[in-house]
């Protein structure tokens, strides 16, 4: 099927980007897992940019647009369904449990623009009764709002199928498949579709399809009702309270609200977390000890970890960002769809929007156009210092650009094989890469040269590529593919999806399993990672791979560790030419000057271990190999000189003496 613009992600967020384009005549898609599993279902439907104290001042900007539009645009559903969004402008009071003064300027608002007062401890008591006897004062908030979460999910739901949005709920995306920066369809249970255009708003399960820095952070609630011997509703507005806040509904419900736990997507409600709720609750207004349970939840909010939306441009030129909005979600849904549409279908970007791109949490590649290194000076083994001196000369080059992610180095190397944790930091740091693969299951297992492989090497500057050395099945090849991107997390690279993929079940030659690593491929492309597989120098299985969404494809020169050299390099010539992702020369490499023939061909980038760490000088060799990359990429660029059967003088022919 096709469509103008396909929404991967039902919740509110995609079905108000869905609804904004349809009222502006696009034809649009919507595909929803589980409707009923939409992070918006969990929430508590508070419109809170004051009260939450936001410090960012575009996101602040963000949300205070956003609120300014909730009047009209929850008018205007209401208006096409008939249906309620249970929007209320009820304002949120704030209290405190200490004085207000100077010396406690983080009860402040985060803004002086902000409409809030202070409220002293007689005040605060005469204008909300029932609050805790700790309460000595707080902050009223009479801009910020409230809507039924709920309410407001199934209105929008409604509003999409009434406009003649096509929705299909139940439908899982397996993989967003890519070619040459563009997104050419996705795959999902029922078959694969296409659009023109595509957004992803998948909130906290966006890291199951793309490297993005979006993880779940569970929230537990609970809520209790008004008993009918109270005759009117005790709570009008909002409380904003210490690590808790309650939300009272028309309807004679309060919610009460929320934990914040790093614990993935671990479903259920604790006693721990119920307990701390109800604690904090009770302790700011007490008379909630005495109502009966309704209900308790849990739901999962997408967090970044500057805690902000990621909106906008992606790394494919017809892929929409629209993730990440962590516990302000339902706040920004009007804002969110309509600075998406315009961007999508007007082609028109909003300043704020730079401020809310995916690419903050990359390393900027550098602006130099040379991709040589600074001079360095290594012993030779004899007591001489070698002194190795970069030409000033300069070209222009694009870079590496592996999954979006672009790298100034084209050489990679691994850690493995040195003699010493010490050697082969001077190795990395010599050869000048940015990439460093690393073997999980070595470092999992602390095998011999991998003890503190995790401290050796500054992750802020390297990326890590986790590899399945040691994976005999694609099965097993998955598995540690998993652990690795964990790892990768725990060392602060959040972000990062990569795996290096090797499927050996030959022990002797240590050649790869093609039928094992397609397999492996195709499971971990479904799951988000970024695969870099290691092959043999086959020009079909290279396409194959390429076919279902792997990043790059890494031929081997000759086997692993031999130092053979280019034994295969008719085929990997094919693999180049043929290639629309990046082709990086994987295994064999025993010197500089093979490594230059292999640039020279082509080559995107190297991936040398062996002839740097099995080398009588690893630095020095390492610095050698960085080298020989470089002079490869130029002379690839330069453009050789066409072979002749026949001489041709290098010196011209007229205006020569003769007598």
């Amino acid at each position: 099927m096709t469509s103008d613009v396909l929404i991967i992600g039902g919740g509110v967020i995609g079905l108000a980007i869905a609804i904004e384009l349809k009222l502006r005549g696009a034809n649009v898609t919507v595909l929803c897992r589980d409707f009923r599993a939409a992070a918006a279902h969990a929430a508590a439907g508070m419109l809170a940019p004051d009260a939450e104290n936001i410090q960012n001042q575009a996101m602040l900007s963000l949300c205070w647009r956003s609120r300014s539009l909730y009047p009209d645009w929850t008018r205007k559903l209401e208006e096409l369904t008939g249906l309620n969004t249970g929007y209320w402008p009820c304002g949120i009071l704030a209290p405190v449990y200490q004085h207000q003064d100077e010396k406690n300027p983080s009860l402040s608002p985060s803004s002086p623009e902000s409409p809030a007062y202070w409220l002293d401890q007689a005040a605060i008591h005469q204008y909300q009764p029932g609050l805790g006897a700790e309460v000595l004062g707080g902050w009223w908030y009479p801009e910020d709002a409230q809507v039924d979460n709920q309410a407001l999910a199934g209105v929008l739901w409604a509003t999409a199928e009434s406009l003649g949005v096509e929705l299909k709920d139940g439908v899982t995306v397996e993989a967003i498949r890519q070619q040459q920066g563009q997104v050419v369809g996705v795959q999902t249970n029922i078959g694969d579709m296409r659009a023109a255009e595509y957004v992803l708003a998948t909130g906290a399960w966006s890291n199951q399809l793309l490297p993005l820095p979006v993880s779940p952070r569970k929230g537990q609630m609970l809520s209790v009702q008004i008993p009918e011997f109270v005759p009117e509703l005790p709570l009008t507005r909002v409380l904003y309270g210490q690590d808790i806040y309650i939300v009272p509904r028309r309807n004679r419900s309060i919610i009460i609200g929320a934990t914040s736990e790093d614990v993935g997507f671990t479903p259920h409600n604790t006693p721990a977390g119920i307990q701390s709720l109800l604690q904090a609750a009770i302790r700011l207004y007490p008379q909630l000890e005495h109502y009966p349970i309704l209900k308790f939840w849990w739901g999962f909010r997408p967090a970044t970890p500057d805690e902000l939306p990621i909106l906008g441009n992606s790394h494919c030129k017809n892929l929409t960002f629209a993730v990440g909005h962590h516990r302000n979600g339902i706040l920004l849904t009007p804002i969110t769809a309509a600075l998406i549409a315009d961007l999508i279908w007007s082609q028109k970007s909003d300043p704020l929007l730079a401020n809310f791109h995916y690419s903050r949490f990359h390393r900027q590649p550098s602006t130099s156009p040379t991709m040589l290194t600074h001079p360095a000076n290594f012993s030779n083994g004899n007591g001489k210092n070698l002194s190795l001196q970069p030409s000033e000369f300069s070209i222009q080059d694009s870079g590496l650009i592996i999954a979006g992610k672009t790298f100034k180095s084209r050489l990679m190397t691994g850690t493995g094989k040195y003699r010493s944790i010490k050697e082969m930091q001077e190795s990395v740091a010599a050869s000048g890469c940015q990439i460093v693969t690393v073997a999980v299951r070595r470092v999992q297992t602390k095998a011999a040269g991998h003890e503190g492989l995790a401290e050796a090497l500054d992750w802020q500057k390297i990326w890590m590529l986790p590899n399945t050395a040691g994976c005999q099945t694609a099965e097993e090849a998955i598995r540690v593919a998993r652990l690795g991107r964990e790892m990768a997390k725990l060392l602060g690279q959040e972000d990062n999806n990569f795996v290096k993929l090797e499927v050996i079940p030959d022990l002797k030659y240590l050649l790869p399993d093609p039928i094992g690593t397609l397999q492996a491929a195709e499971q971990l492309v479904k799951e988000g990672f970024a695969v870099l597989p290691y092959i043999n120098a086959d020009p079909m299985l290279a396409k194959r791979l390429e076919e279902v969404g792997c990043v790059t494809v890494m031929p081997l020169a000759s086997p692993i560790g031999s130092g053979q050299g280019l034994k295969t390099t008719a085929n990997i010539q094919i693999i180049i030419e043929n290639a629309k992702i990046p082709v990086v020369v994987d295994a064999g490499i025993g010197s500089p000057s093979e490594a230059a023939q292999a640039m020279e061909l082509g080559a995107d980038a190297l991936l040398i271990n062996s002839a740097i760490a099995l080398s009588e000088n690893p630095p020095v060799m390492a610095h050698a190999m960085n080298l020989a990359a470089v002079a490869g990429r130029l002379a690839y660029l330069a453009g050789r000189m066409p072979v002749k059967d026949y001489a041709s003088p290098s010196s011209p022919l007229t205006g020569k003496i003769t007598g």
